[in-house]
């Protein structure tokens, strides 16, 4: 008790010292306020309604309210003046307050400036803003005000930084706290600098390992930020570095620094990001001067943009949107336009250079190619020459994104299909020009054997799905289905070629079924031809080898009918009683497999099933440009070949995309199955009498209205026949139920219109109607393509 009565006289003191000593700047905390004039100005501009809502009445009164604020503004800019040197003469707070209320009073009068400017009506804020005396006036008088308000901010830095520098002494934690958060900056950059790099590469080399076919987007994000993370990581740093600086006393002017940093940095991460994305996207990386120039041209125009970010926003900061700063926006739109002439006339020599390999253009194209080298038309007629190429590469762009879709791709082929046909009338008409029949089609188109070239890409996944399940050493028992002329006997020999087993053997099912097949099986494992069924199993299962058994044509075990699936369960039940690590891959039909899949259901008979895909477009291209001749004697030409101009072959010549585009056609046509594809190039073959070449012309397609009003029961012999592959009329009366003369005479209807084929007296569809048979009773929903 008597120590708090002693200590009480101290600390009253300590109190009293503190109050005298720290009274002048407990005074500073009085407010500035907006004079009587610019309040009442500032009153009634908020009274106006919304410029959109706004009548003639309201702009006339906005314009006599910008009258009396420009006679505002100049009395206020010579009162600062005027009391800021009375300041610097005898300094009181007292004064500085009235100061600061006439700097207040001004910066209300120059943001109600903007907002009257706007509006009024454009007539009047071409007066006031324009560069005719009432424009200069207003220019002058922004000028006299801005230079009263650097003198009264230089003023205030002053004073600001001696409060500073007086808070220091009596607790310098302020200052203590900000070079900790710098050396916190600073680690944390150094941190990244040192381990982002590391970070990125790897996770750029994890994304190169990924097999896929488009980049992820991951990888996108990866490539663009390994351009910019170190420019972005300085950004930052410095960002909060100015903003830390910002909320010191004193510092209010760093706001201007942080203006000038923060579009210094976005301009050149802008430029990183647009080199990045040129280089990858251009497909002009190979030529050094393109690639210069463009680096150039994006440099200039991304700095420049960036000097008219800082000059705009820093005028709007300190003069506001008024007369100063339409000004200035002038001067930015022309030396924007000068470097749009600059730019123009450093691209003219590339842009016309890329136009002249351009066969048919439009005619502002020719008439920009005519003013090229014109001082006046030039930089226009460069500009129509670019709008050119940026047209067409959008377009090529969204061609090519379409095209991904089989639907686009088929419309395309069928609109070029018909086009090329009401061309090629001519043609047809001119009789120098005879179509080539018979055997001497293969001649030009020649046919496939054991060295033909393969498309390796064609079902390479399935091949390695299939060859993953049957070589590997284990039981195994699989089915492949195709339509027929898919390619599916070339599918099992690069299975067995595979292999590389010397007991990997291939075996057609013969057309007389089960018993001719176990046969043949005998006479491929070394049996005698006539070995029963006990004694094929009995190999199986002493053998020491592991043999791998490719069937192919199995459809002629499958009947669709009662008990049809009888040979093929069969079979089936004889390779699994073979036991051991025996694999074995049946291939038949897609027709008769669907058949066993519903006559079957959900019932396992296969270890694996797969389906053998349709040809794409690239590989029905280079299936037939592998099968003929360019050059010699034997040479088949596309010249006159008259196809409409596709928008992904720019870069193809004339006789290219001729060749090209009729692929397409054929691709369309055939519905990607390469047997029909290449009967149908056979088809389009015709020889010119009079110099003997061969050229390629648009083939004509069957007739299928017969087919589309065929009758049902008509259609289901048909479909029997393409499930049966070839089939007797006694086997088409079974899987029918039509009677045997209604067979008969059914048969001879489709032999008299070539629809079917006779193979030792049992019918086959005929190769040259195949695909619309097929169409048709897909159609009808009597198959399943």
């Amino acid at each position: 008790m008597r120590l708090k009565l002693l200590y009480a006289p101290l600390w009253l003191m300590l109190m009293l010292l503190a109050s005298v000593g720290y009274a002048q700047q407990w005074s500073d905390l009085a407010s500035p306020m907006l004079t009587p004039p610019s309040q009442d100005i500032d009153a009634k501009v908020s009274a106006l309604p919304d410029l959109h809502l706004a009548s003639a009445r309201d702009q006339n009164n906005a314009a006599k309210l910008l009258l009396t604020l420009f006679n505002q503004q100049q009395a206020h800019t010579q009162q600062l003046k005027e009391q800021l040197q009375q300041y610097k003469t005898a300094p009181s707070p007292a004064l500085w307050l009235q100061v600061s209320s006439t700097k207040l009073s001004l910066d209300s009068l120059g943001k109600n400036k903007a907002l009257l400017l706007q509006y009024v009506t454009p007539k009047l804020y071409d007066k006031y803003t324009g560069f005719g005396p009432d424009g200069v006036r207003q220019v002058i008088l922004e000028a006299k005000t801005a230079e009263a308000i650097i003198s009264f901010q230089l003023v205030s830095q002053l004073i600001k930084l001696r409060e500073f520098a007086l808070d220091l002494k009596v607790s310098p934690f302020p200052l203590l706290v900000l070079f900790i958060k710098f050396i916190i900056i600073f680690i944390m950059l150094k941190w990244w600098l040192n381990l982002g790099p590391k970070l990125i590469v790897s996770q750029l080399e994890k994304n190169k390992s990924l097999r896929v076919k488009r980049e992820p987007i991951s990888g996108i994000f990866w490539r663009y930020f390994n351009k910019v993370h170190k420019t972005l990581a300085w950004f930052i740093a410095i960002s909060v570095l100015v903003n830390l600086f910002e909320a010191l006393p004193g510092f209010n002017s760093m706001s201007y620094i942080s203006i000038v940093v923060n579009w210094a940095f976005s301009a050149a991460i802008i430029i990183h990001l647009l080199t990045e994305f040129t280089a990858h996207h251009s497909r002009y990386n190979n030529q050094s001067e393109i690639v210069e120039l463009r680096g150039k041209t994006l440099k200039r125009w991304v700095w420049l943009l960036m000097i008219c970010g800082i000059t705009l926003k820093s005028t709007a900061i300190s003069v506001y949107q008024a007369t100063i700063y339409a000004w200035i926006e002038t001067a930015i739109l022309l030396m924007l336009v000068i470097l749009l002439i600059k730019t123009l006339i450093d691209w003219r020599l590339i842009v016309f250079k890329q136009l002249s390999a351009e066969e048919a253009p439009p005619s502002y194209i020719h008439w920009a190619i005519k003013n090229q080298h014109n001082w006046l038309f030039a930089p226009i007629a460069t500009l129509l020459g670019i709008f050119r190429l940026f047209y067409q590469r959008a377009f090529q762009e969204l061609f090519h994104n379409l095209s991904r879709y089989q639907a686009f791709k088929h419309a395309i082929a069928y609109f070029f299909r018909v086009e090329v046909a009401k061309q090629s009338l001519a043609d047809k008409e001119n009789s120098n020009m005879a179509r080539i029949k018979g055997d001497d089609t293969f001649l030009y188109v020649k046919p496939g054997h054991d060295d033909s070239d393969l498309v390796e890409d064609y079902a390479n996944n399935e091949l390695n799905e299939l060859a993953h399940y049957v070589l590997a050493p284990i039981p195994a028992l699989a089915l492949v289905y195709s339509e027929r002329g898919l390619g599916l006997t070339t599918f099992f020999r690069r299975l067995l070629h595979r292999a590389k087993s010397e007991h990997a053997l291939y075996i057609s099912c013969p057309y007389g079924g089960y018993s001719p097949l176990i046969a043949q099986i005998n006479t491929s494992l070394g049996l005698d031809q006539d070995a029963n069924e006990a004694e094929l199993i009995s190999h199986l299962r002493q053998s020491m080898h592991r043999y791998i058994l490719c069937i192919d044509n199995c459809q002629r075990l499958v009947s669709p009918k009662v008990n049809g699936l009888a040979d093929l369960m069969k079979l089936s039940k004889l390779l699994r009683r073979g036991r051991n690590q025996h694999g074995a891959v049946i291939g038949m039909e897609q027709s008769a497999w669907r058949f066993i899949d519903r006559a079957r259901g959900e019932r396992l008979l296969f270890d694996k099933v797969i389906a053998m895909p349709r040809w794409n477009e690239k590989q029905i291209a280079a299936l037939l440009s592998s099968r003929i001749e360019t050059k010699g004697e034997l040479a088949v030409s596309f010249a006159g070949l008259k196809l409409p101009k596709q928008w992904d072959e720019q870069e193809l010549s004339e006789l290219q995309r001729a060749e090209q585009g009729f692929y397409r056609i054929l691709w369309d046509y055939s519905d990607g199955n390469p047997s029909v594809a290449l009967r149908f190039f056979r088809l389009s073959l015709h020889k010119d009498k009079t110099n003997n070449k061969v050229f390629v012309r648009i083939f004509s397609v069957p007739d299928a209205k017969e087919l589309e009003t065929m009758p049902k029961p008509m259609l289901a012999v048909l479909r029997a026949i393409v499930q049966l592959e070839v089939a007797s009329a006694e086997e088409l009366s079974d899987c029918t139920q039509l009677g045997f003369s209604e067979v008969l005479n059914t048969l001879r209807y489709f032999q008299n219109r070539g629809f079917v084929e006779l193979v030792d007296d049992k019918a086959r569809i005929s190769a040259h109607w195949f695909r619309y048979i097929t169409n048709t009773l897909h159609n009808q929903h009597l198959l399943v393509k």
